[in-house]
């Protein structure tokens, strides 16, 4: 099934709580994105933690930023979301 990538961010911050129990989730974001107000609320932790930490940092169109909440997440993309969380979180 296809995934979106306010669910992948979502997936892959429970997965960090799991190795990491202590880690503090509190974030803003840290880019201003046109389409902040589609996030569900029931992802919009997982995705301004990992924009704060440059894990997802959105897409930018004439200027503008935006987050694609509700767009699916390609292969490549989630490869590479894994790949910065293991070189921002590890050896914390």
């Amino acid at each position: 099934n296809k995934v979106t990538r306010q669910e992948i961010a979502v997936m892959l911050l429970r997965a960090l709580k799991a190795v990491m129990p202590a880690i503090n989730t509190t974030a803003e974001f840290k880019t201003k994105f046109q389409d902040e107000g589609q996030i569900a609320n029931w992802a919009l932790e997982a995705v301004r933690f990992m924009n704060s930490h440059d894990i997802i940092r959105g897409t930018e169109v004439g200027g503008v930023s935006y987050i694609l909440p509700l767009g699916n997440t390609t292969r490549e993309q989630a490869i590479s979301l894994v790949l910065r969380i293991y070189n921002t979180f590890t050896g914390l």
